[in-house]
């Protein structure tokens, strides 16, 4: 993945979607650590890391040292505390804009999703700092045909104003296509190259459905389309504008 999002370009990446976010941040550091430095936080709140996850964390960053003077290689994740929830409460986008001048690479998750396949968007979200070079965004593709319904969608009262859909209908390539293409959906506030990731194409049948969404959007406002599967660690580029 780290080759097709040409990270020997781009430094800083701003993650933005739902279903596979960390996972994402996982591959994109675990091929880097070890010859790179490397920033891992959010601007909004994140699942607290296993601890193979960095190697080195802070759950209360405050501007006390200067992480950019620490020279070793590695990953670097920090926070301003956490929940009640045990969830890492995120910094503010001027921090990540800060410190990104001390690392190789800045890799930040920029709105939540709890966990959930799909996600509504809040007016506050997402929060994407201003020095991103690239902002990928996430869509499930095996989120179709779930129910409507707060297990299965995060901001659901966002969710059903963005579609128009209703709690207990299924997720359509309409919805899709709309978080997609809305320009107060996914890629609201997206600084720098636009990328889509259609994530958990894994089966015949998610290859088809990842072909029948990616025919339904608006190509005018993305920079590259990618289709594969994290877990799988497959991916095949579907849409390149020659300027990525």
């Amino acid at each position: 993945m780290e080759n097709i999002l040409k990270l020997s370009k781009y430094k800083d990446i701003a993650l933005v979607g739902a279903g596979g976010k960390t996972t994402m941040v996982n591959r994109l550091t675990e091929s880097l650590r070890k010859e790179h430095k490397i920033l891992v936080s959010s601007t909004t709140t994140f699942i607290k890391p296993s601890i193979t996850s960095y190697d080195f964390i802070d759950y209360y960053y405050n501007q006390e040292y200067d992480l950019g003077a620490i020279g070793e290689n590695g990953i670097y994740m920090i926070g301003r505390g956490r929940t009640q929830e045990d969830l890492v409460m995120g910094v503010e986008k001027e921090d990540i804009e800060y410190l990104s001048a001390g690392f190789d690479h800045t890799i930040i998750e920029c709105d939540f999703s709890n966990g959930r396949p799909l996600k509504g968007f809040r007016d506050y979200e997402p929060i994407i700092p201003n020095t991103t070079d690239v902002t990928v965004g996430i869509i499930d593709i095996q989120a179709l045909g779930l129910l409507v319904n707060s297990a299965n969608i995060h901001n659901l009262d966002k969710y059903i104003e963005l579609t128009g859909s209703t709690i207990g209908s299924l997720v359509t390539i309409k919805h899709l296509a709309k978080i997609i293409d809305d320009k107060n959906a996914l890629f609201k506030n997206a600084v720098g190259k636009k990328v889509l990731f259609i994530n958990k194409v894994e089966k015949e049948l998610d290859q088809a459905l990842a072909l029948s969404l990616y025919e339904a959007i608006n190509l005018d406002q993305l920079d590259l389309v990618i289709e594969g599967s994290l877990v799988m660690e497959r991916y095949d580029v579907l849409f390149d504008n020659k300027n990525y």
